[in-house]
C-alpha cells in the first residue's frame, strides 16, 4: 500500500465546497505511517542536508520523525505571533489573507543546506515565503517535499516554485 491509500477524501467540507483531504490516518495506522516515512525518505535519502524546515502541521510531524531516521535537525516556521522573543518573518498570503511567516533567529546559519517539507502543496505561496525566510539567513533550499498537491490550485502552472526541485506524496 502507498501513503496516498491512507490520505481520506472529505466532500463539501469547505466553504467553497471543495473536498477536503484528511491525513490523519498516516499518523495513526502504523501501515499508513511506514508507507509515508518510507516514500517521505526515498524523496530526501540522496539529498545532502543539514536541516528539515516545516510547518508545524503534519508536515512538521513527519520532518521531526524523518530527522531522527536520517540524522538531520528541524527548523520550525510559524505564523506570526507565534514565537515568544524576536523571530525573522516573511509576509504570506495564504487561504486565510495575508500575514507572516516567522522563525527564529540563528536556526539556520549562512550555508545550511535544508528540504523543506510541508503538509499540502495549493499555491506555493507559503512555501515560497518558507524559501525566503531560509535564503534571508543565508540558507539554501535543496528540496521541498509535500504530503499532498492539489492540482486545481495551479502550484506548477504558476511557476511559483520555479528552480526549486520538489516531490509529492500524492496528487488530487
Amino acid at each position: 500500500m502507498s501513503a496516498e491509500d491512507f490520505i481520506d477524501s472529505i466532500p463539501g467540507l469547505t466553504p467553497e465546497d471543495k473536498t477536503y483531504r484528511d491525513f490523519s490516518r498516516l499518523l495513526s495506522d502504523p501501515k499508513g505511517f511506514d508507507a509515508a516515512m518510507e516514500e517521505l525518505i526515498g524523496m530526501f535519502d540522496r539529498e545532502i542536508f543539514d536541516a528539515f524546515v516545516c510547518s508545524e502541521s503534519y508536515g512538521g510531524m513527519f520532518a521531526t520523525a524523518l530527522a531522527r531516521k536520517l540524522g538531520k535537525t528541524v527548523v520550525p516556521v510559524r505564523y506570526e505571533g507565534g514565537f515568544p522573543g524576536t523571530s525573522v518573518s516573511e509576509p504570506c498570503v495564504n487561504s486565510k489573507g495575508s500575514t507572516k511567516l516567522e522563525m527564529r533567529p540563528r536556526c539556520i546559519l549562512p550555508g545550511t543546506k535544508v528540504v523543506i517539507l510541508a503538509d499540502v502543496l495549493a499555491t506555493g505561496r507559503t512555501t515560497a515565503a518558507m524559501i525566503r525566510l531560509v535564503e534571508s539567513q543565508g540558507g539554501e533550499v535543496v528540496r521541498i517535499g509535500y504530503i499532498a498537491e492539489l492540482t486545481e490550485h495551479g502550484a506548477r502552472k504558476n511557476k511559483v516554485l520555479k528552480g526549486y526541485p520538489f516531490e509529492c506524496l500524492a496528487t488530487f
